[in-house]
Parts: C-alpha cells; structure tokens; sequence
C-alpha cells in the first residue's frame, strides 16, 4: 500500500489520576526526523518514543507534542519559598513606608502569586506505569495518522495512474508521427527541389545519403523504447506499495530524460507539442511523488 508522507493523528487518554493529550503531524521529508515537544517529566522516555514511531513511519519530517495533568496528590510536592516570601515581605512594607497615600488591598492570595512564592517538585513517578500509558496514548494518535497517510496515498496513487494513462496515449502519438517521419521528409525534400531542379540532374546518391542523414538523427526509437519500459517499472513499482518515494523519484527522473531527448530530436511541430505535454505530465506525477513515503 501507498502512504503520504503528510498526514495528522490525535488522541488522549484520561485515567483516574493522570490526563495525556498527543498530536502528531508529518511532512515529507528525504529521511525520517522525528522532533519531540514533551514535558520535561518524559524526556527520559524519548527514546522509547522514537522506537515507536518509527515501527509506523519510515521517512518524512514528524512533529510530536506531548501534553500532561496530573491529578494525583503523589505526582507533586508544593512548599512555600520561605526565604524569598521574607524578602517580598521586607520590600512590601519598604513600599508601605514610602507610599502611606496609596490604598493597600494586599492580601494573602495576592501575596503567593508572586514569582516562585511556591516551589512545585515533581515527586518521582512510577515509570513503568506512566511510560506504558503514555507509549498507549501515542500508539493510538499513530494508528490515526498511519490511516489519514494511506487514504492519502491511495488518493496520489489514482491520480498519478490517471497521469500515467495520459502518458501512454501522448507516447503513442508520438509513435504514429515519427512513423512516418522519414516518409514525410523525404516527399517535402524531392518536392522542394523539385520547385528548383530537375529531378533527372539530382545525385540520387547524394540525395539518399541526405535522407538517411536525416533519419538517424531524428530517430527516437531507443527513447521511446526506454521510456515505455520505465512507465511500465514505474506502474509495477506503484502497485508494488511500501516505501518507494525514492525509487519512483528516481524512475521519473529518468523519464523525463528520455522526454528531453525526444524533445531535443523533435523536427516537426506535432511531436514537439507531444513532448510538451508529456513533460507537463511528468512534472505534476513528480510533485506527487515527492509527497509518497
């Protein structure tokens, strides 16, 4: 199966003492990065995280945000600052003395508000427990992000073939016009000089040799050969699924260097138009590659 590399996936996970909410998100990118925003209390769980994801995604650019409560009275140790209420203290009523006009409304709620009035210890948590919950609660937000990616990449992979179907009617065109290309030049020559000379006092040798000239270096039989083979490896590798961005980067590439090629022999205005349109096609299948896993 095909997946995008973009996709979103959420969840959140509420237990009697705990709450985890998670967010996922994910680009393409060439490798697999994994960014991690998590509460300092899990950064000794990045590890186990990134093994996790990584068992669902191979390559693209992946934002994680982690989001903790606790409700449990053994997760946190509040005491008051004591030294440093002493000191709001002093200055308060330094202010107090130096201002008598100015109404006093302090009261005690104002007065452990005041910038680390209170010192929050996180107490040590049961790792165990609180690893397995919060590897669950990522699990769950990859599942659906892992389903948005391969509906995503089921909806790239009919439009590229859509594409690649318009591609096989541009290449036969362009099979049936240069058919008859050497035909074709050949009539123009004989009428042109026919329009100057006398056909009797024509070199039919040298004429010839201008012919055949002509003929190979307009050939593009071997390009349109190798392009037919690529189309047909590009489909099979599609149909194939897993992670085959690169592989398919790599395949249009190549078709679009037989595509130049034939552009760069084209001597006639049909099969130039063809190859317009052919590389116009191969410029939209390669933007969606880019985004297949």
């Amino acid at each position: 199966m095909i997946k995008s590399m973009t996709g979103y996936g959420g969840s959140k996970q509420v237990t009697q003492q705990r709450e985890y909410s998670v967010d996922i998100k994910s680009v393409n990118h060439r490798y697999l990065e994994i960014n991690l925003r998590v509460p300092k209390e899990f950064i000794k769980f990045e590890g186990d995280i990134k093994n996790l994801i990584s068992r669902y995604i191979q390559r693209g650019k992946v934002d994680v945000y982690v989001s903790f409560k606790s409700f449990s009275e053994k997760d946190y140790k509040i005491t008051p600052n004591l030294g440093l209420l002493k000191q709001y203290l002093e200055a308060i009523n330094i202010v107090r003395e130096n201002f008598l006009e100015v109404q006093d409304d302090f009261s005690l709620s104002t007065f452990i508000k005041l910038p680390d009035a209170l010192v929050i210890e996180n107490q040590e948590f049961d790792s165990d427990v609180i690893k397995n919950e919060l590897l669950s609660c990522i699990e769950v937000a990859l599942k659906n992000l892992d389903s948005m990616r391969k509906t995503e990449g089921e909806n790239l992979k009919r439009d590229i073939l859509q594409r690649i179907e318009r591609i096989n009617e541009i290449v036969q065109k362009i099979e049936r016009y240069s058919a008859s290309l050497v035909e074709s030049y050949r009539e123009k020559l004989y009428k042109r000089i026919n329009e100057y000379f006398e056909l009797k006092n024509i070199d039919e040798n040298r004429l010839m040799l201008e012919i055949t000239l002509f003929a190979d270096k307009s050939d593009i039989t071997e390009e349109l050969v190798r392009l037919k083979s690529h189309i047909v490896q590009f489909v099979e590798c599609l149909n194939a699924g897993g992670v085959v961005g690169k592989k398919l980067d790599f395949i249009i590439q190549e078709m679009n260097r037989e595509a130049n090629t034939i552009g760069a022999k084209s001597t006639i205005y049909e099969i130039s138009n063809c190859v317009v349109s052919l590389k116009d096609e191969l410029e939209k299948i390669r933007e969606q590659v880019q985004n297949i896993e």
